[in-house]
Formats: structure tokens, sequence, C-alpha cells
């Protein structure tokens, strides 16, 4: 009587125990809502978007994945993990998904009915809980943005010696859409180009000149681009290829001696500046005419003589500059090469002087510009880019004055 009494006893602790550990068990899944059941995905701000909460009672790792009518999944959601909450957890569907067709990274849904599927497993056991959901997409902007009649420069040589420096990339977007370029190296590092700049429908055309945003330039090799676009609903679309960088390098020079003579003249005479430049820097500089011994005079400059043949034509081109009284912009200009036209890279177009190559350059000047007191200097130009060195070997040049050193001396400013 009384074991058989002891034994409903323990079965009844046994129960209560086991009634309280059932109380206390957190359901792994659970109060999962969708906000919608009708979506319209277009970007006027009505309807754009559902919502679907739930709550995870363990922790567990979430999957969501949306369905069409014919089975295809679109996974928004895989293994992300989670941990127990009193907060719902909640996804915004915007109503894009993976892209599906070539080039295209994210794409909206086009009209129809859908499904919406969210799996829950337990990292502790492995149980699983899920809840499906329908929905329908209604008036959707399912239609991508295009990149058309794509071209990019397919290899090019930033060095700034004015040949092939930049590449260009030039496209057309029927629709407008944010859009970015970035390359990647043979390592996959990343080198962003354009970021997120909003373009019109219209031909889009950028220049790259081969620098990292820090300005630092990358080196030889094959880079991969990718160009992005994104519409205001998110469908994405891309293309990519291949271009290659030459014998990168930055032109740099300086000159070394200077001498301007002579010193007192009468007008018509003329003076003679000698100057010493040397390549210091890891690439051949492109320089053009006229040769050295040129002989200009004051009423005349580069971009005057031999019918404007030696105009400025930018992009990198350097020459040796003789300017006075400043204001001017060295208007008296002489190639940086020793050699005489005929036996230039280019005869009679365009010459190199190499990578730490040394030459001297010899021009002159006939004065009959009407000053008594001329302050000249000499300075290299980089066409198109600035006055690397400028300024330099300032000589006073007097023009007829009797009595030159009681009226303007040597040293004179």
């Amino acid at each position: 009587m009384y074991l058989f009494r002891g034994m409903l006893i323990g079965l009844g602790v046994l129960l209560l125990l086991a009634g309280l550990a059932a109380c206390g068990r957190q359901e792994l899944l659970s109060n999962v809502q969708a906000s919608a059941g009708t979506i319209s995905p277009n970007g006027d701000g009505i309807g754009d978007a559902m919502a679907i909460s739930y709550r995870i009672g363990v922790p567990a790792k979430v999957s969501v994945v949306i369905e069409d009518s014919a089975g295809k999944r679109y996974p928004l959601r895989e293994n992300t993990p989670r941990v127990p909450s009193n907060e719902p957890y909640t996804l915004i569907f915007d109503g894009t998904v993976p892209g599906a067709g070539e080039g295209v990274r994210q794409q909206v849904l086009p009209d129809g009915a859908y499904s919406w599927l969210l799996e829950a497993t337990a990292t502790t056991d492995g149980t699983t809980a899920s809840q499906r959901g329908q929905f329908q997409v209604e008036n959707a902007a399912s239609t991508p943005p295009t990149i058309e009649g794509l071209s990019v420069t397919p290899r090019f040589s930033p060095n700034e010696d004015a040949v092939e420096d930049v590449a260009y990339f030039s496209y057309q977007l029927p629709v407008s859409a944010t859009t970015s370029i970035n390359l990647t190296d043979a390592q996959g590092q990343l080198i962003p180009f354009i970021s997120d700049l909003p373009e019109e429908a219209a031909v889009q055309s950028h220049i790259w000149d081969g620098k990292r945003t820090d300005g630092s330039l990358v080196g030889d090799g094959t880079y991969t681009y990718t160009i992005t676009a994104r519409d205001d609903v998110g469908n994405i679309v891309e293309r990519q290829g291949q271009i290659v960088v030459e014998d990168p390098g930055r032109s740099q020079a300086s000159i070394t001696f200077t001498h301007i003579a002579p010193v007192e003249v009468a007008l018509g005479s003329v003076i003679t500046v000698t100057a010493r430049v040397k390549n210091t820097g890891d690439v051949a500089i492109r320089t053009q005419g006229p040769a050295a011994n040129y002989q200009y005079t004051t009423n005349n400059s580069f971009s005057s003589v031999e019918n404007g043949q030696y105009a400025e034509k930018g992009g990198g081109f350097w020459r040796l500059g003789l300017d006075w009284g400043g204001g001017h912009g060295y208007p008296f200009r002489w190639a940086l090469s020793s050699r005489p036209p005929e036996q230039w890279a280019e005869p009679g177009q365009f010459d190199y002087l190499q990578p730490g190559e040394e030459i001297e350059v010899t021009g002159s000047v006939r004065i009959e510009q009407r000053e008594d007191r001329m302050q000249f200097y000499v300075g290299l130009v980089h066409e198109g880019v600035g006055y690397p060195v400028n300024n330099a070997g300032r000589t006073l040049v007097c023009v007829g004055i009797p009595n030159v050193e009681s009226q303007c001396p040597r040293n004179a400013p």
C-alpha cells in the first residue's frame, strides 16, 4: 500500500517537472507575418514593398526564398544566424531578387503570383520549422536598364607622353540610372573609378588616366572593368571587359644649367639662351619643335611661326621656354632634343628625351621690342599640364641704353 502510494507520488513529481519544462521551452519559429498580400514595385512610393516579420525562440539559421508559379526559387537569405530576441526580426522585400539573365545582377519581379517561404533550423539539435505565404506583384517596373553601344579603349600607356595616355569609356543609357565603374587587378584588388553617379538617358563618356583614387598610378597589367547601372526601383545590370595598361609612369625633368647673353644689346640685336635639361623621371619625355637654334623675334611666338606648325598640342609635350617680364606664357619655346629634326623619332614632328638623358638646348631671340630693361627667364613647359620648372635663370638685359652701368646695372632687379 505504502509502496504503491510512493510510486504515485513519484510519478506525479515527474509529470509536474515535465510540464514545467514544457512551459519553459521556446518555440523555434513563431509570429510569422507579412504586411501585405500585394506589392507594386515601381518607385511611386505606394505599396512598393512588404515586410515579413518573425520571432526566433532558440539560436537558429534562417533562410527566406521567393518562389514563382513555375517553382523557380530566388533566395533572399541563406542560413543567416539569428539569436532569440524579444523583438521580432523583419525583412523588407522591395520586389527585387538576384538577377537571372546574363549581365543582370538584380531585377524586379514581373507581375504575377508568388509565394515566400521562411525556414528556420535550430543550431543546437537541427530541428526545423517553416512557414509559407502568398502574394501578388502588380504594376512592376521590371524592365532593367541596359548599357548599350559600349566602347572601351583596349590598351593605353598613362605616362604623360601625349600618346594614348588615357582610356575612354563610352556607352549609352536608354533610361536614367545611377552608374559605377570599377576595375580590379590580377590579384582582385578593387580600383574605384566612377562611384554612384546619376546619369541621364543619353550617351555617356568617361576618361580614366590610370590612377587610383589617391593619385598613384596603377602598374603594368590586364585589368577587368565592371560598369554597373542601377535604376530607381532596384534593377541592376552590368557589363564587364578587360583593359591593358602598358608602361605607366610619371614624366619629370629639371634644368641643370642656364645662361642668357649678352646682357647689353642694341635694339635689333640678338640674345642667346643656353640650358641643359635632364630627364629625371622614369618615362621618356615627348617633345616637339621648333628645333634647337631656332631664332625668334620679340614680335612672334611658338604658335605663330611656320604657319602654326608648333602651336601647343597639349597632352604632355615638353619644351624649353623663354619669357620676359611675366604674363606672356613662355612665347619662345624649343624642342628638348640635341638632334636635328630629320633624326627625330618622328622626323620633323617629335622626338624623345629618354630617362636619365641630359641634353643642351640653345635658342635665340632678336630684340625688336622697344623696352630698355627686359628681365628674361627660362622654364620647362609641360603642355596641357603646367610649368614644372618656372622663372629660372633670371637675367636683366639692357636694350639700347647709353651709359649702361649707371642706368641699367647688371645686378639691378
